[in-house]
């Protein structure tokens, strides 16, 4: 297994690297550290000082120049960080760090592919260097097959005992789920899945999930599940209440590829509860 972080260096808040190697120490795994270089962020600007001896001062970079200039940088900012931050971990962790230019999409595909049972983790905030927006970031999560960890800049790591999933799967689709949430055996979590239903419907559906619980329950082995129906006239308000008032260790959910609308909804959904929570939220490819 490997966790895969994209670099967020650049970003004005603090670093989700350190949460990615606290999270593969706890997992025992390897870790890449990606930093994409998108050269079509990046334009000729006129250099006051020279970075090396074949840049004269006052002289306007080459397009090719900058690059390299920036990948220098972000070599000597990663090794800064991860030399004060390995040290703290005491623990044998492999760490590799890649700089490389290209289209962040393809360059996450590739280091993805080195090895299937992948986790991805991107910060939940956007640098405006490598992704622009949230919506952004949720179109590159869509477009890979892969557990993918969105997590805010200012978070702790600690481990995932209470985990809210953002619906109430249908049995057939269990086996799927497991699989992509397989990592987080190692951390005996009990699985909540959350449901929000109109209150006129719900006396119903409750009978109809009882009906179905012994199933799900069965079929989660070796996670502890349970169900939770609330009542609600907008689904976003009851969810995000129930969010803050339960504070879960980590939110998931399982993404919707096929459909266009759904995947639509979802994506707004997302957006929303990114922008009202600093829980870490994984979405399952």
């Amino acid at each position: 297994m490997k966790t895969i972080i994209i670099s967020d260096i650049k970003g004005k808040d603090k670093s989700i690297i350190p949460y990615g190697l606290n999270l593969a120490k706890k997992l025992e795994c390897e870790v890449d550290i990606l930093h994409i270089v998108d050269s079509r962020s990046l334009h000729g600007v006129q250099s006051a000082y020279s970075d090396s001896q074949s840049v004269t001062p006052g002289k306007k970079l080459s397009h090719q120049e900058i690059i390299e200039r920036e990948k220098k940088h972000a070599e000597m900012e990663l090794d800064k960080i991860l030399s004060r931050e390995a040290s703290m971990l005491n623990y044998p962790l492999k760490i590799n760090t890649f700089v490389v230019e290209g289209s962040i999409e393809r360059k996450i595909r590739e280091q993805i592919k080195t090895d299937n049972d992948t986790v991805l983790l991107i910060n939940s905030e956007h640098d405006n260097f490598i992704f622009h927006s949230k919506s952004e970031i949720l179109d590159t999560i869509y477009n890979l097959d892969t557990a993918t960890l969105l997590v805010p800049g200012d978070t702790s790591f600690h481990e995932f005992k209470n985990v809210f999933l953002l619906s109430n799967p249908a049995p057939r689709k269990i086996k799927r789920l497991k699989k992509k949430m397989s990592f987080l055996k190692v951390f005996n979590p009990v699985i909540k899945a959350i449901h929000v239903v109109r209150a006129k419907n719900y006396d119903r559906l409750m009978q109809k999930d009882k009906i179905l619980e012994s199933i799900r329950k069965d079929r989660f082995t070796p996670f502890e599940f349970k169900s939770i129906t609330l009542a609600g006239k907008k689904f976003m308000p009851t969810l995000s209440g129930f969010i803050e008032k339960e504070t879960p260790d980590l939110i998931m959910n399982l993404m919707n590829r096929k459909s266009i609308f759904k995947r639509m909804l979802q994506k707004k959904r997302y957006q929303n509860i990114m922008n009202s929570t600093k829980i870490p939220f994984l979405l399952l490819g």
